[in-house]
């Protein structure tokens, strides 16, 4: 019996030691994603797999900047985001279909195809301490889109697109 109130001890402990404040990370679990809502300009949803004219999410590539060059972004090995993003369908108020995008460089290209790419470009803040990532702001043709600041903190914005 006393072996077993040593060993309830001995885990009370070590529970009690590992829960310190100072040892929990100080960040959002996501705070490398944005979610994009693409539209044309009549307003339809061009994420919209089941359209013919959306960007077609096979087709959709990611590059990122990496020592001046771009390299495309793709990992086999990830499950449902090889190409670093997803198209989530909409939630249950809204109608435009979601890229979910992962941010973890400055300048960042999404090629919606063979003809038409965007840029956005991000500031990012680097905690060493925990090796994480905090997106800070992102634009899009110069327009800030997300900043962490309280009134653009949802991460969610649309771009519109002049197609013919």
């Amino acid at each position: 019996m006393k072996k077993l109130i040593l060993v309830f001890l001995i885990i009370f402990a070590g529970f009690i030691i590992s829960c310190k404040e100072e040892n929990l990370p100080h960040y959002p679990i996501d705070d490398n994603r944005v979610f994009i809502k693409v539209l044309d300009e009549q307003g339809v949803d061009l994420l919209d797999q089941t359209q013919a004219k959306s960007y077609k999410a096979n087709v959709i590539k990611i590059f990122y900047e990496r020592e001046g060059q771009l390299e495309e972004f793709y990992n086999g090995g990830l499950t449902n985001m090889r190409r670093n993003f997803r198209i989530d369908p909409p939630e249950l108020d809204e109608k435009q279909h979601r890229m979910k995008l992962i941010i973890e460089s400055e300048v960042k290209v999404i090629q919606w195809n063979e003809l038409e790419a965007d840029t956005l470009y991000s500031e990012i803040d680097y905690d060493e301490k925990y090796n994480k990532m905090s997106v800070r702001k992102v634009y899009h043709q110069g327009e800030l889109k997300h900043s962490n600041i309280p009134a653009l903190s949802r991460r969610e914005f649309t771009i519109i697109k002049q197609r013919q």
